[in-house]
């Protein structure tokens, strides 16, 4: 039964995520399901329809549920170890049918079929006291970059929606290969202006995400004959994968290394995909003066730099510093870029800038592509920017990240006192932490794991008597913070 305490300092939202989060890693929510409708759910329970989608978009940016166009969002299936932890208990198969959506009474609960719960976490403690192996439910998540579902107002994103719903005919065609001429128009100038990339309309690129933007990267530099590629321990894991699907030999660097320029060479590496902007565990990003080493490097062997600069946006101290394509004479870079730390990652945009070697070939095999991205978000970005609303949401985004990152990296040394530091992020969502330990990597996180913590440990480097963490401080919401520092601190107490 879904109980919502309306005089809770947890916000609403958080309270309807926590309940279906808490059901669907039981188990109880099988793979398949349908959840009511945001209108639906938000008419049954008396909240507003924006309380009842920021839990749902949190809930689909971990991957416990998607979303269908013009159906209810489907939960997923977890990861399991075996055939199903529910093997061997009879009756848990018919809690709930695929075919048939979870379904809420006049008197706001939802029956589960173990009885009525009266908090989010009810039915899992039967469950365990039935010995089965259920997955430690994850109630603090710094593991994840998630969108903070208190950082963007979707009200203001709605109506720029109705704005492009009112222009029928331009959602009736596939769109520009290239992307959608009023949305180049605008990054053209935004990244002119806030990034110092040199760039026009006619220059960029959009596709449907990073992933779709690096497959296209992939294959123009397999034409040009490239063949190694190095690529920087931060970034996403499925760059990686990309580039060796197509073929390429992948070095694995540290960008923040005293040897970076020393390791490229010796490698011969001819293409390095760099975060330039992504802080490292010590909360720095990339210096200026690293920047134009890589630069001179590049012109030097006349290799290709692939500047990921996903969050630059959220840098919270001095003016960001110029992007590597900015401050670049030669054309060797190619420059990536995404809202998704900005808006909701659900809005699958990303864009590029090709150096003229490449834009050429882009040109030759242009018809061979098909846009991925929609062309409706493509418009509605569009208007959003054209409205101010971005630089609007980028200024909030900075305060309420500066803000609430100071928060953590104060009660984390407060928790943990000399057993752990934490470092201040210049930009970015992660804060680092080193934590002193015998314990290793693995241990330490099952630790935090078995206490409803989740958190990145970064595996690659190696410190004796130290282990290395990233904590995000997106997904939890700032009236939680301190709860979940107290559950990680007693986790790792005297380890």
């Amino acid at each position: 039964m879904l109980v919502l305490e309306r005089s809770s300092a947890t916000p609403l939202y958080e309270q309807i995520y926590q309940y279906i989060k808490a059901r669907i890693e039981a188990g109880q929510y099988e793979a398949g399901t349908r959840l009511p409708s945001v209108r639906s759910l938000a008419g049954e329970i008396g909240v507003s329809k924006i309380t009842v989608e920021q839990a749902y978009l949190q809930l689909a940016a971990e991957g416990y549920i998607k979303a269908h166009d013009r159906s209810p969002y489907e939960v997923l299936a977890l990861p399991l170890t075996g055939d199903t932890i529910f093997a061997g208990v009879s009756g848990v198969d018919s809690l709930f049918q695929k075919s048939r959506a979870v379904k809420l009474d006049e008197s706001v609960t939802v029956e589960t079929g173990l009885g009525k719960a009266l908090s989010p976490f009810a039915g899992a403690d039967s469950l365990m006291a039935s010995n089965v192996a259920v997955k430690p439910v994850i109630e603090y998540n710094f593991a994840t970059g998630a969108m903070d579902p208190e950082g963007f107002d979707y009200t203001r994103w709605k109506r720029y929606i109705g704005y492009v719903l009112r222009e029928p005919e331009r959602l009736l065609a596939y769109g520009d290969p290239q992307g959608e001429l009023e949305l180049r128009l605008q990054l053209a100038q935004y990244l002119n202006t806030a990034r110092a990339v040199r760039t026009t309309a006619e220059q960029i690129i959009i596709g449907s995400g990073t992933q779709a933007m690096v497959m296209m990267i992939a294959a123009l530099l397999k034409r040009a004959h490239i063949t190694t590629v190095a690529i920087d321990h931060s970034a996403l894991i499925g760059v990686t994968h990309i580039f060796k699907d197509y073929g390429f030999t992948v070095v694995t660097i540290d960008q923040h290394s005293e040897s970076l320029i020393a390791d490229l060479m010796r490698a011969n590496v001819q293409a390095l995909y760099c975060t330039p902007s992504h802080g490292d565990r010590q909360g720095r990003v990339m210096s200026a003066g690293r920047r134009k080493e890589l630069l001179q490097w590049s012109k030097a062997v006349g290799s290709y730099l692939i500047e990921d600069d996903y969050d630059s946006e959220l840098r919270y101290y001095g003016r960001p510093i110029s992007s590597l394509q900015g401050l670049a004479r030669e054309e060797h870079v190619i420059y990536l870029g995404t809202p998704s730390k900005v808006l909701p990652p659900s809005i699958r945009i990303s864009y590029m800038v090709l150096p003229p070697s490449l834009w050429n070939d882009f040109l030759m095999y242009r018809s061979s592509y098909r846009q991925s991205a929609s062309v409706m978000e493509q418009l509605v970005w569009a208007r959003y920017m054209a409205a101010g609303e971005w630089s609007k949401q980028i200024r909030r985004l900075r305060k309420h990240y500066a803000d609430k990152s100071k928060q953590l990296v104060s009660q984390l040394q407060l928790a943990f006192g000399d057993q752990a530091k934490a470092y201040l992020p210049e930009g970015g969502v992660y804060i680092g932490l080193s934590v002193y330990t015998l314990l290793g990597a693995d241990d330490l996180l099952a630790k935090a794991r078995q206490a409803g913590c989740d958190v990145r440990i970064e595996a690659d480097i190696a410190t004796e008597g130290e282990v290395h963490c990233l904590l995000s401080f997106s997904a939890i919401p700032t009236a939680k913070l301190h709860a979940a520092v107290t559950r990680l601190a007693a986790a790792w107490k005297g380890v």
